[in-house]
């Protein structure tokens, strides 16, 4: 499958991406198929559908990176952890990136500035730069992704106080605009000894059932399209009756029923067809 811009916004918009939405979106490039000009070109298609007044925020993660005791986060240089479309709008996002070491978040247009220089002291407080999507009534995009991949869900994890999540410091160092390095602390949430591990498809997938997400094909990679204040409120009753409600009951995570869920280096996709899947030729 060969995909254009207009293609990709043509799907977006069948998803019911609107002009003007608060979008965060996890994603995989690889999913789509094979999309002419690379991950700029999902950005472009992005950018077109939430038009001037949309605003359009990537996870610029350093989970992984931020493990070397020598990790220095540059706001403006350090890539994102998280993929090709995320590093995209990291790029473009320029400047516009919250301070944290290993959750920062991007984001381009009309309300970046409110999200990424939200006051919360956490990657997960209601009013940090996640939070901060929440309260403007935006809605996430798990683009080729499960909602393994879903990190709202953290942030309910937290405003839950569920047992097994604790505080902890992680001390690193920033990069200012000057060059100069000084030290840097971010607050992390670790998960507790006997963790088992998390199963968020088990709560999205309990909405796809009740009509609360619109899932559709955007090229090769299923979409699911996700309102913030929908997730909040279906999940808290459920985690109420069951403080265990977003972690593993088994050996395993939920099955979705919608698409196709392929394991890959690398990562975990929802796709239409496996073969549809981009692998760059060998060189």
């Amino acid at each position: 499958m060969v995909l254009t811009q207009d293609r990709i916004a043509a799907d977006l918009r069948r998803l019911g991406v609107q002009s003007g939405d608060v979008l965060m979106i996890h994603s995989s490039l690889r999913s789509m198929g094979h999309v002419i000009g690379g991950a700029p070109t999902v950005v472009d298609a992005l950018l077109e559908v939430l038009g001037p007044a949309g605003t359009l925020v990537g996870p610029s993660f350093n989970y992984e990176t931020a493990l070397d005791p020598n990790f220095v986060l540059d706001l403006p240089n350090t890539p994102s952890d998280m993929g090709a479309i995320a590093d995209e709008i990291r790029r473009r996002a320029g400047k516009n990136r919250s301070r944290h070491l290993t959750h920062s978040l991007s984001a381009i247009g009309h309300h970046a500035q409110t999200i990424v220089t939200a006051p919360g002291p956490t990657a997960w407080s209601a009013d940090g730069p996640l939070g901060t999507v929440f309260k403007l009534n935006g809605r996430f995009l798990l683009l080729g992704v499960t909602y393994q991949s879903f990190t709202a869900c953290h942030l309910l994890e937290v405003a839950f106080r569920l047992r097994y999540r604790k505080l902890d410091t992680l001390s690193r160092s920033l990069c200012r605009t000057d060059g100069s390095l000084i030290p840097f602390e971010s607050i992390v949430f670790l998960r507790d000894v006997g963790y088992p591990g998390y199963d968020f498809n088990r709560l999205g997938q309990a909405m796809e059932d009740v009509g609360l997400t619109s899932v559709a094909p955007v090229g090769n990679a299923i979409a699911r399209l996700i309102p913030a204040r929908l997730l909040r409120e279906f999940a808290t009753p459920r985690v109420q009756r069951d403080p265990d409600y977003l972690l593993q009951q088994g050996s395993g995570v939920t099955p979705l029923t919608c698409g196709v869920t392929l394991t890959l280096p690398g990562g975990v996709l929802s796709v239409v067809d496996p073969g549809g899947v981009f692998r760059a030729p060998r060189t």
